[in-house]
Order: C-alpha cells, then sequence, then structure tokens
C-alpha cells in the first residue's frame, strides 16, 4: 500500500466504491476484463447502516474486487436505481464513495472542512470484542462521498475485514 505524507498527514488509500445494479454481474465483468479477484460477498442494513451510508434500513449487498493495491467495492443497494438528480443519493449507480483509512481521523475532518469539504455522518461500531471502530462519511466540494475510518488497533480491523468478506485480500491498510 502507498502511503503518502501531506503536511504531517499521513493517509492511506482504502478503496473505491460503486453502485451496481448486479453485483454478480459487476464483478464478473471487472473480473473478465480487467483481472480483478473477488472477495466474499456480504449483507449490510438496519437503522444503524442506514443512517450511516444515508440509504434505507433494507441496506445492501456488497463485494471487494483487488486489482494490485486498488480495492473496489461494489455495492446494490436495496432501493437502487438510476436517478437523473445531481447528486446521486448512495444507492444509485455508478460512483458512491472512496474511502480511506485515517490514522488522525479528528485532523482529516478538520482538513476536510478547511478544504471546502462537509462532514455528513458518524458511526462508532465494534466489530470485535475490543474497542469500536469510527467510521466518519463527508463530501468534497461537488457532493462526491468520502469515507473515513478509524481503526483503534489490528485487532478491530482484522475484525472489520472479516465482517466485509476482505479476510486474506490484504485490508485494512495500516497507515
Amino acid at each position: 500500500m502507498t502511503h503518502v505524507r501531506t503536511s504531517g498527514v499521513q493517509v492511506t488509500f482504502s478503496h473505491l466504491a460503486l453502485s451496481v445494479a448486479d453485483v454478480d454481474v459487476s464483478a464478473r465483468f471487472y473480473q473478465d476484463a480487467f483481472g480483478f479477484v473477488g472477495a466474499t460477498p456480504y449483507r449490510a442494513g438496519g437503522r444503524r447502516a442506514a443512517a450511516l451510508m444515508e440509504g434505507t434500513p433494507e441496506g445492501f449487498t456488497g463485494m471487494f474486487l483487488r486489482l494490485g493495491d486498488l480495492l473496489l467495492e461494489l455495492l446494490h443497494h436495496a432501493d437502487g436505481g438510476p436517478q437523473p438528480d445531481v447528486p446521486r443519493r448512495a444507492g444509485e449507480y455508478g460512483y458512491a464513495h472512496m474511502g480511506f483509512v485515517v490514522q488522525d481521523l479528528e485532523q482529516t475532518l478538520q482538513r476536510v472542512a478547511a478544504a471546502g469539504g462537509q462532514v455528513r455522518t458518524r458511526l462508532q461500531q465494534r466489530f470485535g470484542h475490543g474497542r469500536e471502530t469510527t467510521i466518519v462519511f463527508c463530501t468534497d466540494p461537488d457532493g462526491n462521498r468520502i469515507e473515513l475510518i478509524r481503526h483503534p488497533d489490528a485487532d478491530e480491523a482484522a475484525a472489520h475485514a472479516k465482517f466485509l468478506g476482505l479476510t486474506g485480500i490484504g485490508w485494512p491498510a495500516t497507515t
């Protein structure tokens, strides 16, 4: 994984997500066309996931694909579909968000706001038995969604990876 240090802040790229009509069809496309390797599909839903993702409680099905250092997450939202409105809703086909694992979440959020972005939603979630992971969604000045993930330790990061079906394909990146 490539680590970048800018103005004393270390940021590591996490993943890029696309909302799609059918996870299996899209996974096959990226695997066949570009040689991506697929992970295990997962499902998430409920009020907390809906609040974080600004979606519906019916949730979504997801699957990660890897090509080198790039992780591409395919998401099919239960309420998804193409929409002419801009910015797109989280469940619409196309770009959903890009994600970053960050070491200093609060400093990163300050930098997002100072650069013209907007902090949208925050979730504290325990994936293992230790301390909680913090996930924050924000937007860039054009409304493109960005997910910031702060794991408290390696065990929680590994539990989060297991939840997402990523065991064995090398996530999360370490900062």
